[in-house]
């Protein structure tokens, strides 16, 4: 009886160490996180899980202002507003591909949901312009309102929707006609647009009004407007749709919002400037340009806290993440 208690132990404790030995062996899945900064003209690359930058990559352009990866990201699309262009850049060699003529202040790029244009909001020009990736070159250009920021897409591609900074709208682009449909009042500096999953809702910063508005896509109207901190800027919102965050540049924080019920949750102090957040592709992080600072910090969401300060180039802005 003693010997048969001694080996169901020894099982036991067999099957504990197999248990633990698997749990560590487990590899942590690592993120790479790319950063341009505008004032060195450079490309900063962070590896996530040691929260340290691998390479700074000189580029071409001059001010490289707001960057999105390509559907199987390979790529990077990266605006430049100094140079107004959109570059090109292989995530695996490395390396500029290819430099595409824009339109004036080049300020934004989106790539539409099947990954074949690319749309940029060209500030100094008050004009979108539709980039063939085949054929890399602007193939068409679309009249906005003022001071055009950003774009995101409906999921099914059939519309774009523009921030318009200046004329405190949102254009909403049929991209199949490729004409502007209609122009949706946001707010004063509408800037920071993100639309969620399911396309219902699009959430727009207006840093002239310290807030966030949500548009309700199939009536085209605000339905609400949550207040935040000073001078709301950049804003992302998680891939379930959930968790939405925005860059209060004013006063140096970041909201976080529940989505569902349009309520912040908590607002934390981060950095100086804050610009552009992104969140990790498992959700558990926050990665957020600090212009001031220099730095990429890093807001861990199940604390609410910042655990790591992450210095990059010069004046850095706008960020993506690429698992």
């Amino acid at each position: 009886m003693m010997t048969l208690l001694r080996n169901k132990r020894i099982v036991h404790l067999g099957l504990m160490c197999m248990s633990a030995v698997l749990c560590f062996s487990v590899p942590v899945h690592a993120a790479t996180i790319y950063v341009g900064n505008q004032a060195s003209n450079s490309l900063s690359v962070i590896d996530s899980t040691t929260k340290e930058v691998t390479h700074t990559i000189p580029l071409s352009s001059k001010k490289p202002h707001n960057l999105v990866a390509s559907l199987d990201g390979k790529h990077l699309y990266i605006a430049n507003v100094g140079s107004h262009n959109v570059v090109v850049f292989d995530t695996v060699a490395k390396r500029e591909v290819v430099s595409i003529p824009a339109g004036t202040k080049t300020h934004g790029v989106s790539v539409t949901p099947d990954g074949q244009y690319l749309y940029t909001a060209n500030v100094g020009a008050n004009t979108v312009s539709i980039i063939s990736l085949a054929e890399q070159k602007v193939i068409d250009t679309i009249p906005v309102g003022k001071k055009p920021m950003l774009t995101v897409f409906s999921p099914d591609g059939h519309y774009a929707y523009v921030s318009n900074g200046g004329s405190a709208d949102i254009s909403v682009i049929d991209t199949w006609e490729r004409q502007t449909v209609q122009d949706v009042f946001a707010g004063k500096d509408a800037m920071g647009i993100s639309i969620t999953p399911s396309g219902g809702e699009l959430w727009v910063t207006e840093g002239g009004e310290d807030q966030v508005s949500v548009i309700d896509t199939a009536t085209r109207t605000v339905v609400a407007e949550i207040a935040l901190g000073k001078d709301t800027h950049g804003l992302a919102i998680t891939s379930d749709g959930k968790l939405a965050a925005v860059a209060n540049r004013g006063d140096d924080t970041v909201s976080l919002i529940d989505v569902r019920h349009r309520v912040p949750i908590v607002t934390i102090p981060v950095g100086k400037r804050p610009d552009i957040p992104v969140f990790s592709p498992d959700g558990k992080e926050l990665y957020v340009t600090s212009r001031d600072t220099e730095t990429v910090e890093v807001i861990e969401l199940s604390t609410h806290t910042v655990v790591a300060s992450i210095p990059v180039g010069k004046d850095p802005h706008g960020i993506v993440v690429i698992p």
